[in-house]
């Protein structure tokens, strides 16, 4: 690979290497172990075993593995006596799992949404983009879809235009209208239907909540989607009445996969086994602590070793076969994430990206958004210096004003205790238009503000 060069990171070339890339790992490392459990498990013990020996150049694990490689016949039982990997490693330490093996100039960084605390930063290599690339293409294969395919993308963020297209190249070159269902109004439905029916969707993609917003807009008379071959959601968990909304008012299969921003996906739902997703474990190994909370190890990043790391998400694990003869192991009974959405001073549901935006980038020991009614927002925080909280307070309250149309909005600095719910936990949105609020709205033909 080029690297060092000022040229090599224009995004183009470098989409075109790692797309190039990626169509060679489908070929030589997805497509075979696909059906053949031998093959697959070769695959996934050569490559943990390399996993291990860069874990080995880190301050975190070099203590409990040895000098020598390990061998791929040992990957698995040494991967089981290491350490549980928490978030707070990354989010203070972040170095302490850095291998060194990647120069900063090829780091590719990305950071987690913050859903189940402050947010953290993640250092990949190019395994980020390659193994993206081939694994998508075994991703569409399984549900009947091609290269090439056409995707309604629905957002609901406030700063998105309201239709856009684009290309997403390590989806097998999926091309892409998105639409902004949080910003549709009557004026808009004719152009949209005309010009949805001229791009001739496959698939409407986003999270549960973005697809559930689309719905209600389909709901409405708003947004009029001919017919689509399925509906395809990432990003949070969801509940059956999530899947049995989205169903009847599209018309059509509704699957689910599970990510993080850590691994990309880890797992995507069986076409013919629903309820149980197959783990990517070509380049991901799975397991359970003793409180079903999810283990997942990374086997193809160079840059930081990710092993055994628990995000907070608990899973069943399924080692039988599936129908469908696939020798991946499964999970299922996902519980993790949930986000929700803000209601303006409009009643206009808008995701809460910008918010998070202004206070992720504040100095602050926690921060919490509330909302009860639309178009009035409580922002909680707790300042690193509590003599500051005031200033603070006042200073942010300035910022976010500009983020969301809003009546009110109060900023206020409290102890961090104020934050916590009855469980004892201290998420950083405790909105009213939940997945499930909405999803009783669009079933009862109601308004959930």
């Amino acid at each position: 690979m080029m690297t060092g060069h000022h040229w090599w990171h224009n995004a183009s070339l470098r989409t075109a290497a790692a797309v190039g890339e990626g169509w060679r790992l489908f070929q030589t490392v997805y497509l075979p172990g696909e059906y053949d459990r031998e093959t697959l498990e070769l695959i996934r013990r050569e490559r943990l075993a390399g996993a291990l020996h860069r874990a080995a150049l880190t301050s975190y694990f070099a203590p409990h593995l040895a000098k020598t490689p390990v061998l791929p016949e040992q990957a698995e039982s040494v991967l089981a006596g290491l350490p549980v990997l928490e978030k707070e490693v990354l989010r203070h330490s972040p170095e302490a799992v850095t291998t060194g093996l990647v120069d900063a100039w090829d780091e590719l960084r990305v950071h987690t949404s913050g859903t189940t605390g402050d947010p953290v930063w993640i250092t990949h290599d190019d395994s980020r983009l390659t193994e993206s690339a081939a694994t998508n293409l075994r991703f569409l294969a399984a549900y009947g879809l091609s290269p090439g395919l056409r995707m309604i993308r629905a957002t609901a963020d406030p700063a998105h235009a309201p239709v856009a297209f684009e290309t997403m190249h390590y989806l097998g070159g999926a091309l892409v209208l998105r639409i902004n269902v949080s910003s549709l109004s009557p004026r808009d439905t004719l152009h949209l239907e005309r010009l949805c029916a001229d791009f001739k969707p496959d698939i409407l993609w986003g999270q549960p909540l973005e697809v559930l917003l689309a719905a209600l807009r389909q709901q409405e008379g708003m947004l009029r989607l001919p017919k689509l071959s399925a509906v395809f959601t990432h990003g949070d968990s969801f509940d059956a009445g999530t899947r049995e909304t989205i169903t009847q008012v599209f018309g059509c299969p509704h699957y689910d996969q599970y990510g993080l921003q850590e691994f990309g996906r880890v797992g995507w739902e069986c076409p013919q086994s629903p309820g149980t997703y197959h783990v990517e474990e070509e380049r991901l190994a799975v397991s359970v602590d003793d409180d079903s909370h999810i283990l997942i190890s990374s086997l193809t990043n160079r840059a930081m070793s990710l092993l055994r790391y628990r995000p907070g998400d608990r899973v069943r694990l399924l080692h039988e076969p599936c129908p469908c003869g696939r020798p991946h192991a499964r999970m299922t009974g996902l519980a993790g994430r949930k986000r929700a959405l803000i209601a303006d001073a409009d009643g206009t549901l808008v995701n809460v990206k910008r918010v998070r935006a202004v206070l992720d980038r504040t100095p602050l020991h926690r921060w919490q958004v509330r909302q009860q009614e639309a178009g009035r927002l409580e922002v909680l925080i707790v300042p690193v210096d509590p003599a500051d909280g005031a200033r603070t307070a006042e200073e942010l309250r300035g910022e976010l004003a500009g983020t969301v149309k809003l009546d009110e909005l109060t900023v206020r600095p409290v102890e961090l205790v104020e934050l916590a719910t009855a469980a004892g936990k201290a998420p950083q949105f405790r909105l009213f238009t939940t997945q499930h609020t909405l999803s009783d709205a669009v079933a009862q033909g109601t308004s959930p503000r």
